[in-house]
């Protein structure tokens, strides 16, 4: 007897080759067992008539890497269809902690991927992180890079400056291990301290232990602005010395100034791929960002650690030395104050029930309510929150986000942030893909757009067993209807579950049926080449 048999469905089966066809689909042991028309008994039937069946999403861009430890984490991913996420983006990661650096990690996780009690952090080292999230349950699927930043500080800190031959022996090994435990590969941010102080040299050592083992060198870029281009010559430098495949996240071009340079960059991804190198990149299908508040300070502001920054805001010589900066353009820094203005920064997210108001209101919005500066209104906010503050920036545009997403290399990732007032994409990106991409201005067929999203992040991250509707392979699924599958979410009423999505399916097992959340812990955590 099979386990469960989905019957009457419309398979998308993830290749984009083969047209939907329709079959029933068994399933045995939490993998699929027979594609076909099926006529043995099962423990449980589900009728998919008139409905699409798919590879679950893969979500290459995940922050649920403390979300998944709350005592009641969100289903906000499994709704929308993602049954695989990427944690450990930007550099910012869980692992590895300990003794002094255990704060000043969580600092600086607070803001991407909130606060859990101190009780809830049982891990140091990477291993013991995927452990801990084993021994916690998970509703979905996880694949976890290690993170460039924990990386740092565990060998110097917050330290503004070149590490010497040991500490980058010291930082190599770290990639090593973590490497041979699991991890998917190596990720930074660059405008996320401490990772900007590390050099193209030191990511170049990095990434050769990643490339090594057949990893992905994930990257937010140096600058997502004015020098976009110039940025992502580093990063393909970077993975052409190492080895290392680039997976570039959120691909975009940062304010209307900037948007013309897209042109230029894509230009530039087909030369590296020229010269033998290997690339792709993610992007939610939406015109605003979501990151921290602190985003928008000068990298300076965290070389002596978060406690002292937070001790700093309050201290008129270094608010005044932030203003300064201020007033230098675009060429010298990413100053958002002049390529998007205060006027178009959100705060989403904050601890403090004081500040509660503030929560959907922009910063020019919240200085003029308060008569200040916004300048100085956010340096008030940051230092009472103690960093944690999230934003929503507007910056983007149809045209760019149509070149990137619409390019055979680009995949989809939601860059989800839980907390406060949320971006929409945390409930909504993927429906928002179909809805946009292959429904309202067809840039795809449904296999096309199917695949954009399962197989091929699949093959990016190595798991061939996952990502397609195929005997053998895993049964992350999803059943939705392609006329209806939309988001609800908006910028207004962010926590809306998106419509078109009655069933989900992670190793076989329902998390979602009929359209309402079943409360079970079937998934994995993945671990690359094993």
């Amino acid at each position: 007897m099979l386990d469960l048999v989905i019957k009457n469905a419309l398979v998308v089966d993830g290749t984009g080759e083969r047209k939907p066809f329709p079959a029933d689909v068994g399933v045995q042991g939490g993998k699929i067992a027979l594609v076909g028309t099926i006529d043995q008994e099962a423990a449980k039937v589900t009728d998919a008539a008139g409905l699409a069946l798919a590879p679950g999403f893969i979500d290459m861009h995940s922050h649920t890497d403390l979300e998944y430890f709350r005592e009641k984490p969100s289903d906000a991913k499994i709704r929308q269809g993602i049954t695989t996420e990427v944690l450990g983006q930007d550099g910012l990661g869980a692992a590895p902690v300990g003794g002094e650096n255990l704060q000043i990690v969580k600092d600086l996780l607070a803001g991407l991927d909130g606060i859990i009690p101190d009780e809830k952090w049982t891990w140091k080292t990477f291993p013991e992180y995927l452990g801990a999230l084993e021994r916690r349950g998970l509703n979905n699927n996880a694949a976890v890079l290690l993170c460039h930043g924990p990386v740092r500080i565990a060998a110097l800190g917050m330290e503004e400056r070149a590490a010497t031959p040991a500490e980058l022996r010291n930082m190599k090994a770290l990639v090593r291990e973590s490497m041979e435990e699991g991890a998917f590969g190596l990720s930074t941010g660059l405008i996320y301290p401490p990772c900007p102080y590390g050099d193209t040299e030191e990511l170049i050592g990095l990434n050769r232990e990643v490339g090594a083992k057949g990893g992905i060198f994930v990257v937010h870029q140096r600058d997502e602005g004015y020098y976009l281009s110039r940025s992502f010559d580093e990063v393909s430098r970077i993975s052409l010395e190492s080895g290392a495949h680039l997976e570039v996240s959120h691909l975009q071009a940062y304010g209307r100034v900037n948007w013309p340079i897209m042109d230029e960059v894509m230009e530039k991804a087909e030369r590296m791929v020229e010269k033998g190198g290997s690339i792709s990149w993610d992007r939610y299908p939406y015109l605003a960002g979501c990151t921290v508040l602190t985003a928008v300070l000068p990298n300076w502001t965290f070389n002596e650690g978060t406690a002292a920054l937070v001790r700093n805001l309050r201290k008129p010589e270094f608010r005044a030395r932030v203003h300064a900066d201020f007033t230098k353009g675009l060429d010298v820094w990413h100053n958002r104050q002049i390529s998007v203005g205060w006027e178009n920064i959100v705060v989403t997210a904050v601890q403090l029930g004081e500040n509660k108001w503030m929560e959907g209101l922009s910063c020019r919005a919240i200085a003029d309510r308060l008569g200040k500066d916004p300048i100085d209104m956010v340096m008030d906010l940051l230092a009472a929150e103690k960093l944690a503050v999230t934003m929503i920036s507007f910056y983007g545009s149809d045209t760019v986000l149509e070149k990137v997403l619409g390019h055979p290399r680009g995949t989809v990732g939601s860059d989800g942030i839980f907390g406060g007032k949320p971006h929409p994409r945390l409930y909504g990106a993927y429906p928002c893909f179909f809805r946009r991409f292959v429904r309202e201005k067809p840039f795809f067929t449904l296999e096309e757009a199917v695949r954009k999203v399962t197989s091929f992040p699949a093959s990016i991250l190595g798991i061939p067993d996952r990502g397609r509707i195929e005997e053998g392979c895993w049964a992350d699924m999803v059943i939705f209807d392609p006329e209806k599958i939309a988001d609800r979410s908006t910028y207004d009423i962010p926590e809306a579950y998106p419509e078109g999505i009655p069933y989900v399916f992670v190793n076989g097992t329902a998390v979602v049926e009929e359209g309402e959340t079943v409360t079970c812990t079937p998934g994995k955590v993945l671990r690359h080449g094993k």
